[in-house]
């Protein structure tokens, strides 16, 4: 199964990603890490950083070459998720353009629906373990650490993202609800959106998700 997740941030697409990897051996391709693969001693890694410090999107040009390549590679045959691409209607085009030309196909796109206070308050609450990289919230009641501000597993402090504070995420936000609603329509016109209530914990999200997709292939 081929998969494109489309979300606000911080709706948990990198967990639920996970869990379809652990569970299932789908490929898990992130838009951001294959930007951020790109040798930054080489002249294209030097323009994707130079674009990124000033808080900008690469151009599609490079995305969708990226994600063309990736795509190319045998370890996503048995399935792949797409994260953070398509992100507009001009990358819809382009994932078409290479699905065809590679013989590859998209099932499903995934929405995972939060709303904007719940968001808000996962990433604000986020804190991360610079050791084993497990993610804890402070605010949401939800993977709360035991210790504040510690580890539970490593034992040691917490750090948090540099760009997990308000003013970042109503960018993002503001740019996904701009963005992201024709190509939301787009694959709801086409049958292949399943929408998800993600404000729960990530266990109930994946349920939700097996359950559609066994009643859609009955």
């Amino acid at each position: 199964m081929n998969l494109i997740l489309i979300a606000p941030p911080a709706a948990g697409k990198g967990t639920f990603a996970s869990m379809m990897h652990e569970k299932y051996g789908y490929v898990c391709i992130s838009a951001g890490e294959l930007l951020r693969g790109v040798d930054p001693s080489t002249e294209l890694g030097r323009q994707i950083r130079e674009v990124q410090s000033r808080r900008e999107l690469v151009s599609d040009v490079i995305t969708n070459q990226l994600m063309k390549e990736r795509l190319m590679k045998d370890d996503i045959k048995n399935g792949f998720i797409l994260d953070g691409y398509p992100r507009h209607m001009p990358q819809v085009t382009a994932i078409n353009e290479i699905c065809d030309e590679l013989s590859l196909h998209i099932d499903y796109a995934v929405l995972l629906n939060v709303d904007y206070e719940t968001a808000l308050k996962r990433t604000l609450g986020r804190q991360i373990c610079p050791k084993c990289k497990k993610t804890y919230n402070r605010l949401t009641g939800v993977n709360a650490p035991k210790v504040e501000n510690m580890c539970d597993d490593c034992n040691v402090e917490l750090t948090t993202r540099n760009d997990d504070n308000e003013a970042t995420f109503k960018i993002g936000y503001s740019s996904y609800e701009k963005n992201c609603e024709p190509v939301i329509e787009y694959y709801r016109k086409a049958g292949k959106l399943i929408e998800l209530d993600a404000t729960g914990s990530a266990e109930n999200t994946f349920a939700q998700f097996e359950k559609e997709v066994s009643k859609r292939n009955d």
